[in-house]
């Protein structure tokens, strides 16, 4: 079966499972709709059918914006779950709190505003990005604003100005508690509101200081809500946000101290990897942090056997001249389902034995494939060619497929014996020709042109990395170890 007839297969159970989350977001939508619009227990068919009608056009409108907008979004159920879940929640935590507090208990009769849709923005934002935060922020300021026991001007400007801002300053951060600076902010965006309509509407101080107290405890609440919910979703959705790569980053981690210390080849051979695939991602827009971080646990399978990989003997004894072609392959190949057996016992996300599983593709021992032709003939050799292959899968993503090619890349440059800018390039052209010949690239939505811009990097990487450095010669003399080492002595001119 090829590519093509694969994707095709995918199509039904894909368009199905969309319909699916657009029918549950839908029937949601209409049911709060409904509930805001009937404030007697009798049912009215009337305005149920004019929820349904609203909710279905609201609905239409958010998933063709999507598909236009938001390809890679709309094509992924795991995050049309997570963002339908999200406005789920928030609807259901705004009518609640118009139930309760505002609408029918007159708890908070004198507040105007509530922010409820910072709640969301900032949740979007490390989740899924910013651009479709911005937009969520946008669709709920509208539901919201329409629909609750508020003033509608004033709960559109504070809602949709405090998520822009929420937005902006989530942009970037990197620690968990850096959720409540961020929501700090947010409060200390909406006080020149409140103050501005205020004076608009010529009310008390008294009034205004009820609304910077609310609007203070619905941050605060939502900051909350955002620390305890945030670790959940990530592990529920497998999202891995630049917060939690940077947990991993953490070189204290077990598997990694393992690795330093069982295996240090190996761990200096993934900090390099990590280092360029960093580079190479940056150069076409793909998940440069993830790179860097997934590639340190790439080879954590080498720590069953480490010194039967080259880059840990030190000049030791060969452990493959004990062992036929045939059983070496048998080692090298056993790193990868080591490997994913290690990643699942320590609990390493889903993305991580992704690229564990993946970074060899089906590609082949090639070395001990030749030496097995070299003993038994080719005929022989190419009926047990299976044995010298990797089992896959091939990369299906960018950032696979990257780490796939920097790590070939960088162990080839290592055995370079001339290193030059013309053979650093010759070198990365005839791998990639090779990877693309041998189809590990067709699973993945890496293109030719950002094929070329990778090369283009990696041989700039190269050459600096790999540089001739000047030979000191290991005797100086003496008046010249004077001449480097003491500074000439500038003589004045009294006058």
């Amino acid at each position: 079966m090829n590519e093509t007839d694969i994707k095709r297969d995918e199509v039904p159970l894909r368009w199905g499972k969309r319909l699916l989350i657009g029918a549950f977001f839908f029937f949601f939508l209409s049911l709060f709709f409904y509930l805001c619009s009937n404030e007697t227990a009798a049912f009215s068919p009337i305005k149920a059918s004019g929820s349904f009608l609203l909710s279905l056009i609201f609905t239409s409108l958010v998933g063709l914006y999507l598909w236009m907008r938001h390809r890679r979004l709309f094509i992924s159920s795991r995050h049309l779950i997570l963002l339908a879940s999200l406005a789920v929640l928030t609807l259901f935590f705004a009518k609640a709190t118009d139930y309760f507090f505002v609408g029918h208990s007159g708890y908070l009769v004198y507040y105007h505003a509530p922010l409820f849709v910072p709640f969301i923005s900032i949740l979007v934002c490390l989740l899924i990005g910013s651009e479709a935060a911005l937009f969520v922020a946008f669709c709920l300021t509208v539901v919201l604003g329409s629909f609750l026991t508020v003033d509608p001007t004033r709960f559109y400007v504070m809602n949709f100005l405090t998520s822009g801002v929420t937005i902006l300053a989530t942009k970037g951060i990197h620690k968990r508690n850096a959720v409540f600076v961020v929501l700090a902010k947010t409060w200390a965006s909406a006080l020149p509101l409140l103050l501005a309509f205020s004076f608009l509407y010529g009310e008390s101080y008294k009034q205004l200081s009820y609304d910077c107290i609310a609007a203070f405890g619905f941050l605060l609440t939502t900051s909350a809500l955002v620390a305890c919910l945030l670790p959940l979703l990530e592990s529920l959705f497998h999202v891995m946000t630049a917060m939690r790569l940077r947990e991993y980053f953490d070189p204290n981690h077990e598997l990694l101290r393992r690795l330093s210390l069982e295996a240090p080849g190996t761990y200096q051979h993934s900090l390099v990897v990590g280092n360029l695939a960093e580079i190479a991602a940056h150069s076409i827009g793909a998940d440069a942090l993830f790179c860097r971080v997934a590639t340190l646990y790439h080879d954590i399978g080498k720590l069953l056997n480490p010194h039967y990989f080259s880059e840990n003997q030190c000049g030791g004894v060969n452990m493959h001249q004990l062992l036929t072609p045939i059983e070496s392959a048998h080692v090298i190949i056993a790193h990868v389902r080591e490997g994913e057996r290690l990643a699942r016992k320590y609990r390493l996300p889903r993305s991580f034995i992704d690229i564990i599983r993946e970074h060899h593709g089906t590609s082949l021992v090639s070395y001990f494939y030749h030496k097995e032709v070299e003993s038994r003939g080719e005929e022989e050799a190419k009926e047990a060619i299976s044995a010298f292959r990797y089992a896959g899968p091939k990369p299906r993503t960018k950032e696979s497929a990257l780490i796939m090619l920097v790590d070939t890349i960088e162990a080839a440059s290592r055995s370079m014996e001339q290193v030059t800018e013309e053979s650093l390039a010759e070198m990365v052209n005839r791998l990639v020709a090779k990877k693309i010949a041998e189809g590990q690239f067709n699973e993945s939505p890496l293109s030719f042109e950002e094929l070329a811009k990778v090369k283009k990097s990696l041989i700039n990487a190269l050459v600096i990395a790999r540089h001739q450095r000047v030979k000191y010669p290991s005797v100086v003399p003496d008046t010249e170890m004077r001449e480097q080492s003491i500074p000439p002595r500038i003589e004045t001119v009294k006058s």
